[in-house]
């Protein structure tokens, strides 16, 4: 999880015991555990073989070992994806301790397992324990409170035990396959307890595609001899962090946006564990970190959260204490937002535990001691760790059920502690809605929807608005608190979870003195905002009539047996209208958008609406799109005229432009986390062809380049953008297109411009006063000409002069400045950028008039987490600026310096180059596939820019 690139190396208060016998012959040592001597390490270098992990008087003969499936002895090496899979099937077919369950498959076909390992009479019963669990977890389900604590006594704990969601973080899952070997195999009285009162879930590899890519870098690199030089390349191979997409999937479980963890939460949340393990690695000069872990933590966890995973911590430092390895814990770990594997059972009732090993590529390390950390003592650390674990859970199965059912039973009782209702009215853009309404699903939300309309009173909105009287129509999706898993759903609905007011003097302190932040991630992740969807919250609201299906409006029909006279048209609120654009494109179909709103009959059209004449399309338009209607979410309404009547441009005119198939090369570079987004939105979601490249001197046959890392841009792409080209770029490449040297857009980092500001400040008010036209006729026409000169004693054209001075004033003032106010500006940024918000939800103003803004509204809650601010004025374009200081934050820890410095700045801007433009965005709309909100601002660039924004080659 933690690398040493991220985060300096750690200084661990630990508990470190001189090496004993055992260990000098080939047990793990620790981290940080210094020799004595050099010659020591030396000896401890050459020493070999290890003795086992468990004493073989203990183990079942008749099962088989992994050595003898997978061809080398555990931690010798990393254990690859097949042979790994080859022992778990031959270890479940050995005994009536295990079965072997598949739950998914990866994007490259690669099956995820979980092994169930419980004694043979649990076996029998594993259906009756998993409702079992779902009683505890949903009270409803029982007949009374007592029958809940009757079932306690005899009902096993459940642990879920998830190893290497990063691919190349490995040792943890050679320890799963250790673990599953001797829980399976052990004849010892701890195990065989372990076995009666637990039901173990072991997901051994929860990314085999990363694992697979990481591992095979790894023997490219490696020469005839091991090396144990952290700079060897066999110790920098390719990341196989991520998934196959290049998604950090510990990151994903507020979004399962990843097919993988799809799968995983539906096991999790079927069988409602009450322990979890996430285990990792971290750089290999890092030691040991365990539970529990510092401040800040998330305030919705129960309040015997923190207590039993100190109780897991100090039961697994005990048990390092007995070999005498150096750990440590409460420190860099944070569990604020609630995105991490572990973080959905720590909010409903269980406790779920992070550990981090000092990692070792599948080989041996030399540490600044001497010491050699082998492979297999990371293997064994890890082992130590989950089996001390599995004896917590064990010994204290009652108090951890009976408070797991204690927390559950006060959520649907509604104790008071979190209360409330939220309300999300039905929305223009139904397949955003159903999206959000499917991750509910799956993160064990309950909701409901109003068959009727709601009428609420003090309600307060996503944007911190209160009202006193609120009315909703039928349709609206209710979601109160009292359910079994109420925690969570204040966790991903609440608009602003904010961290414990005592802990931010310390945030404070750090920034003030260290210029770091204590926060690991993001501190802003609620749902609606997300998804960019109108949301509510209501401490009471009267009794609603409920369903669970929505009584909304019937999609509309289409008579496609008979073709219309003139044409089709597509409404753009849908994000679905995307998908459907791909097809028809696909099939040589000519799209053309509306720029300006229309009527027809019955239908009021906002811009951004698709025309397809039927003179300028296939014959077969009706059925191409039949099929797409009954595809996909979106309204298609023949047209039998050109002529729209009264209102708006008629539909062969030119206020309806034609698109361009988007023709789109990602530079992908070393495929980072934020090309993988933009990879998986065109490729995997919505299935259209696109090209990630990893150079950019050829883009003859594109005509969208999409930049999401650091780096100048070329002169060959500069030209390419001149003939005709759409360049969209974001985040640290947005910044770098944005230095005043590079010649391709006048959009500036604040940073750059400290000196102009004041004129940047004046463009902004002639922006918001055309925005907001209003006329004084009477001065207009001079009507108050004399009135005014009585008053004034002045004639206007002394008025006129007198304002004329004062503004030339204000000119010269800020020219002839001078240069030491222009350092101290540069000195107060400097200042101001250490408090740069790590992930924070502000509010954007939306132009929907500009194209880029089609199909969303006029304001857009957008994701921010950078010291870097874009800096616009006319003639570039801002269809997406933040709006002011007062308003501005949403969501998240936004100190006031951050705040003075993202006021009024651009989110996005369009800019002609030559015959194409440039559209930067200041932070990425597509990052992590959590935000579908600003993801529209991002297809808009893809499926609106090329027709929109530049000047196309006409055919020949």
């Amino acid at each position: 999880m933690k690398t040493a690139s991220m985060h300096p190396r750690s200084q661990p208060r630990s508990r470190c015991s001189s090496a004993t016998s055992t260990l000098v012959t080939g047990l793990s040592i620790v981290l940080l555990c210094v020799y004595s001597t050099v010659e020591a390490a030396q000896a401890d270098e050459r020493s070999s073989p290890h003795l086992p992990f468990v004493d073989p008087a203990t183990i079942d003969p008749r099962i088989p070992t992994p050595s003898s499936i997978i061809g080398h002895e555990v931690g010798e090496q990393a254990v690859r994806y097949d042979p790994l899979m080859r022992y778990l099937e031959a270890l479940a077919a050995s005994s009536d301790r295990i079965t072997l369950n598949p739950y998914g498959k990866t994007h490259e076909g690669r099956t995820l397992v979980n092994l169930f390992i419980t004694s043979p009479e649990n076996h029998q019963r594993l259906d009756q324990i998993k409702a079992g669990n779902g009683k505890l977890a949903d009270p409803r389900k029982l007949e009374n409170t007592a029958a809940g604590r009757a079932l306690i006594e005899t009902h096993p704990a459940t642990a879920i035990m998830a190893y290497s969601i990063h691919g190349d973080e490995l040792s943890s899952t050679d320890a799963a396959m250790q673990l599953a070997y001797q829980l399976v195999a052990g004849t010892d009285d701890g195990t065989t307890s372990i076995l009666d009162q637990v039901i173990t879930i072991i997901d051994p590899l929860q990314n085999p595609d990363g694992r697979e890519r990481h591992l095979a870098s790894i023997e490219q690199r490696t020469g005839a001899i091991s090396s144990t030089d952290g700079q060897h390349i066999q110790h920098n191979a390719m990341n196989g962090r991520t998934n196959h997409y290049r998604f950090d999937m510990n990151r994903d479980w507020v979004s399962l946006v990843t097919l993988e963890n799809q799968a995983r939460m539906k096991v999790v949340t079927e069988w409602n564990p009450q322990f979890m393990v996430d285990s990792h690695e971290m750089g290999p000069l890092e030691g040991y970190l365990m539970d529990p872990p510092r401040q800040p933590l998330s305030p919705l966890f129960p309040d015997r959260n923190l207590h039993w995973r100190e109780q897991y911590g100090f039961d697994q430092a005990a048990a390092f204490d007995g070999h005498g390895w150096s750990y440590y814990a409460k420190d860099w770990n944070v569990e604020f937002a609630p995105i991490y594997t572990c973080s959905w059972t720590n909010l409903s009732g269980g406790a779920g535990l992070l550990y981090e090993q000092a990692g070792v590529t599948s080989a041996a390390y030399k540490l600044e001691t001497g010491h050699l950390l082998t492979y297999r003592e990371a293997v064994h650390h890890h082992l130590v760790s989950s089996l001390a674990n599995l004896n917590t859970l064990k010994s204290n199965r009652r108090a951890i059920l009976g408070d797991y059912f204690a927390d559950h039973l006060a959520a649907v009782e509604g104790d008071g502690q979190l209360t409330g209702t939220f309300l999300m009215p039905p929305h223009a853009d139904r397949a955003r809605m159903a999206r959000f309404i499917e991750l509910l699903d799956r993160l064990s939300v309950e909701y409901s929807f109003a068959q009727e309309s709601v009428h609420a009173s003090r309600a307060t909105d996503l944007w911190g608005n209160e009202t006193d009287a609120l009315e909703l129509p039928a349709g609206t999706l209710v979601v109160k608190s009292d359910q079994p898993f109420r925690r969570v759903a204040h966790a991903y609905l609440g608009f602003d979870t904010r961290p414990d007011s005592s802990y931010l003097k310390i945030e404070r302190e750090e920034l003030e003195n260290h210029r770091s932040s204590r926060f690991y991630d993001v501190t802003a992740w609620n749902l609606p905002m997300a998804f960019g969807l109108e949301s509510y919250w209501v401490d009471e609201i009267s009794d609603l009539k409920l369903d669970s299906k929505s009584p909304g409006p019937v999609r509309n029909t289409v008579d496609w047996g008979s073709k219309p006279k003139y044409g089709y048209l597509i409404e753009f609120s849908s994000a679905a209208v995307y998908n459907v654009m791909v097809r028809l494109f696909e099939q040589d179909c000519h799209l053309r958008v509306a720029t300006k709103p229309f009527d027809l009959p019955g239908h009021s059209y906002r811009p951004g609406a698709l025309v397809l004449r039927g003179h300028e399309n296939p014959d077969n338009l009706g059925t191409i799109l039949q099929k797409l209607a009954g595809d996909f979410d979106v309204n298609i309404r023949p047209a039998q005229t050109a002529s729209v009547g009264k209102v708006g441009p008629d539909l062969g005119g030119p206020k309806f432009v034609l698109l361009h198939a988007p023709r789109v090369a990602l530079s992908a570079g070393d495929m980072t986390n934020s090309v993988g987004a933009v990879w998986h939105l065109l490729d995997y979601r919505l299935k259209m062809r696109v090209s990630p490249v990893k150079s950019t001197r050829d883009l003859r046959k594109y005509n969208i380049l999409v930049l999401s890392g650091r780096g100048s841009v070329s002169d060959g792409v500069k030209k390419w953008v001149a003939d005709g080209g759409t360049l969209i770029a974001f985040g640290e490449a947005a910044y770098a297109i944005a230095k005043k040297d590079n010649g391709l857009s006048s959009v500036r980092r604040r940073r750059d411009v400290l000196d102009t500001l004041a004129v940047y400040q004046e463009d902004l008010e002639r922006e918001q006063q055309a925005d907001e036209i209003e006329i004084d006729f009477e001065d207009l026409w001079g009507d108050r000409q004399t009135e005014t000169s009585e008053k004034s004693g002045k004639g206007n054209a002394d008025l006129d002069e007198a304002e004329e001075n004062e503004e030339q004033d204000k000119k010269q003032s800020r020219k002839s400045a001078p240069s030491n106010n222009a350092e101290k500006l540069k000195r107060i940024d400097e200042w101001q950028r250490i408090f740069a918000p790590s992930g924070v939800f502000v509010k954007a103003r939306i132009d929907d008039r500009q194209w880029l803004g089609f199909g969303l509204g006029k304001f857009l809650p957008v994701m921010v987490g950078s010291d870097s601010v874009l800096m616009s004025m006319h003639p570039t374009e801002t269809p997406v600026r933040l709006v002011d200081e007062d308003d501005l934050r949403l969501s998240g820890l936004l100190w006031p310096e951050a705040r003075q410095r993202l006021a009024n700045s651009a989110f996005a801007t369009v800019e002609r180059h030559g015959r194409g433009q440039v559209i930067l965005f200041a932070s990425n709309p597509t990052h992590r596939g959590w935000y579908p909100g600003m993801e529209r601002l991002f297809l808009n660039a893809v499926f609106l820019g090329p027709g929109m924004g530049t000047s196309q080659k006409m055919p020949w």
